[in-house]
This record gives C-alpha cells, structure tokens and sequence, in this order.
C-alpha cells in the first residue's frame, strides 16, 4: 500500500463523512495546512496519525488504510489466519526437525574428530619408534 492510495483514502472519508478540511485539522488539533499536506502534500502518514484520522472520519482504520470495509463474513482473515497458521506449524516441525539433525551431525563431527585424535596420537607413537630404529 503506497502513501498516495492512503493518503485518498483519508480525503474519500472525509468527504464521505461530510467534514471539512478544516474540521478535520480542528478534530486532529493540527493546522490546516498540516492537515492538507496529509492528503495532498509530502507528508508521511504515520501509524498513530492514521488512527486518529480514522477516528475523527469514522472510519476503521482498515477502512482507511484497504479504501473498503473489509466484510466480516467473507472468512478471508480467518481463511489467512488458518493458512498461515498452519503454514507456521509446519515451519516450526521443519525447524525442530533440522535441529535434531544439527545435533546428530555435531556428535558425528565430535566423534570424527576423536578418531582423528588418536589416529594422529597413534601416528606420533610410530614415528617415535621408526625413529628411535634408525
């Protein structure tokens, strides 16, 4: 969602709401010009304006931010919630699954690196005793 599309948004209900920019600025205890540089100007909508202006046009903030009331009975934040939901389970068994085999290889490592060490301890012995023979 880009600041241009909210920023229609938040002119559309105002309108909608039949409320003046002036009213507007006056609710939002902002100057005009502020006000006008919310809808228009290079001004960022920030998280804490939007619920305000929101408020102040009576408007969800959904509303504002989407351009539409979302229909509590279409199931699609319930449908994304599931989906995502179980898509987080998954992740997470794939996440436990990988660290068991993390820990396995570790041991592997740590056992592999035992051998090395007494093969090179044993390597060492061999050498002392071809040494001590020449």
């Amino acid at each position: 969602m880009d600041n241009s599309s909210i920023k229609e948004n938040i002119r559309k209900a105002r309108k909608e709401c039949g409320k003046t920019q002036e009213e507007m600025a006056l609710l939002l205890g902002i100057s005009l010009t502020a006000y006008r540089d919310i809808e228009k100007g290079p001004t960022a909508i920030i998280n804490g304006n939007v619920f305000r202006i929101a408020e102040a046009a009576g408007v969800s903030m959904e509303e504002l931010l989407l351009g539409f009331r979302p229909s509590p009975s279409d199931g699609r934040l319930e449908d994304a919630q599931e989906q995502y939901g179980n898509r987080e389970k998954a992740l997470l068994t794939r996440i436990s699954d990988l660290e068991k085999i993390v820990c396995s290889l570790e041991e592997t490592i740590q056992g592999k690196n035992e051998t090395i060490q007494g093969k090179n301890e044993l390597i060492s012995m061999l050498k002392k005793i071809i040494d001590g023979k020449e």
